[in-house]
């Protein structure tokens, strides 16, 4: 009976470390559209890293707001968009919550892209539901739709977010 019990525990916590996996390794669902773009076009080469580094960068803030660590953040956000984030964590732990944000998918609206390549600035529509949470308790839920206005900015080897603000919708 105890050796079915300890099996029994096992099978339970291989099965939420794979779940907890699946989770991490969910893409967020990242769509841009660089039509009205200005001063010039984006190379397809930096079309595919802002896609991706935007999506790591909400999967990463996701993280840190659910798991009250402000580390993540630094993987993709810098100036700005980190202290204000990081503060956002900090001021959440402080309060004994959490923050967990189910992603929906963003459309970015490319607005400019600099002439040297170093920067580029979007409007993203982001589809978001985000349940704030007092240890386990869901203490508020809403499905929103919310826009930002964001600057990611080159480094060596990714694009980090510069600038994240939300903006009223349809300004």
């Amino acid at each position: 009976m105890k050796l079915a019990k300890v099996l029994l525990g096992v099978a339970l916590l291989v099965g939420s470390v794979s779940l907890m996996w699946a989770f991490a390794d969910k893409k967020v669902d990242v769509q841009l559209n660089v039509d009205n773009v200005r001063p010039h076009q984006l190379e397809d080469s930096t079309k595919v890293s802002i896609v991706r580094d935007y999506g790591l960068a909400w999967r990463e803030l996701n993280t840190a707001l659910a798991n009250g660590a402000t580390a993540p953040l630094n993987n993709h956000f810098t100036g700005f968009a980190l202290q204000k984030l990081t503060q956002r964590v900090k001021d959440q732990q402080s309060n004994g919550l959490t923050t967990r944000i189910i992603d929906h998918g963003h459309k970015l609206d490319a607005i400019f892209y600099a002439r040297d390549g170093s920067s580029l600035e979007f409007r993203d529509t982001a589809n978001l539901e985000t349940q704030i949470l007092d240890g386990e308790t869901v203490i508020h839920s809403e499905s929103v739709q919310v826009q930002y206005i964001a600057v990611m900015t080159g480094g060596a080897d990714r694009w980090y977010v510069r600038v994240l603000e939300s903006v009223p919708n349809g300004q």
